[in-house]
């Protein structure tokens, strides 16, 4: 049994909803926000009927998405065909979103099933008071992008933050991308993050450069471990928190040492 609790949240002109998902132990977050007239990430669609009933408030006049992951577009072709509106995102993700992209079981049983979305791609969205930049943010998911806001200092940023801390990671995770990704946002004059896990985060800044610093931490440990010998499991156990319950729910679709095989392989490649 999946037990949920929902909230919402207000932050300048931004409506953001938060649904916390409680299954095998385990603590499952999402958050799809609203401002003028946009909806920023849909949530999965274990939410459907929150997401449903944050939207109708609203009557959205269009969509953004950062990502192709389950939990940021599971809604997408529900509310696109419901309110007859555009979805918009970046090229790869469109093409991903086209068909039926493989989900693991782990994460079907979480979230819920993915629908194909007929994506729109854009770079720049305009509403009547805002205007959000696509900001390439490879990393977490190859085609992953970050929607900016300028003038008001907004950046929603999908899987970019999460925390401060990394303790696992997927297996096509790139912790140098992420860490590009990172400091090409930080370049922006952004103040707010909005985080599709993490939530409203008014000192985004400093929370980014928290995680870059982890990141870069944790490659320059990993790397130092690697010279002295020690095997990928060797260093995850020494560097990140044991996560053995989550590593056997997925699978082994999540789980620290990938986190470690992707600054070895990196490393490798420049070898």
């Amino acid at each position: 049994m999946v037990k949920k609790r929902v909230k919402q949240v207000q932050h300048e002109d931004v409506t953001a909803l938060h649904c916390s998902y409680y299954f095998l132990g385990n603590g499952f977050r999402a958050w799809t926000f609203h401002v003028d007239g946009l909806m920023v990430e849909t949530g999965p669609r274990r939410a459907r009927s929150e997401v449903r009933r944050f939207a109708q408030r609203f009557h959205p006049q269009a969509i953004a998405v950062t990502h192709f992951h389950e939990d940021h577009t599971g809604n997408a072709a529900d509310l696109a065909t419901r309110y007859r509106i555009p979805v918009y995102m970046s090229a790869q993700t469109a093409r991903i979103l086209s068909g039926s992209p493989r989900i693991p079981l782990y994460r079907r049983v979480v979230w819920g099933p993915l629908d194909p979305v007929r994506g729109e791609v854009q770079d720049r969205i305009e509403t009547d008071r805002y205007c959000f930049q696509a900001v390439p943010t490879p990393g977490h998911a190859r085609d992953h992008v970050a929607w900016v806001e300028e003038e008001q200092g907004w950046a929603f940023t999908g899987d970019l933050f999460i925390a401060n801390r990394h303790t696992y990671g997927l297996r096509d995770e790139s912790i140098s991308q992420l860490a590009a990704s990172i400091r090409r946002v930080l370049r922006y004059p952004i103040q707010t993050v909005f985080c599709s896990h993490a939530g409203v985060i008014p000192d985004g800044v400093t929370a980014l450069r928290k995680k870059l610093d982890f990141l870069e931490w944790l490659q320059a440990e990993t790397l130092r471990l690697y010279k002295e010998g020690a095997c990928s499991r060797e260093i995850a156990a020494r560097l990140l928190k044991r996560r053995p319950a989550l590593v056997c729910f997925s699978n082994g679709e999540l789980s620290p040492v990938h986190l470690i095989r992707s600054i070895l392989r990196e490393h490798r490649k420049k070898a």
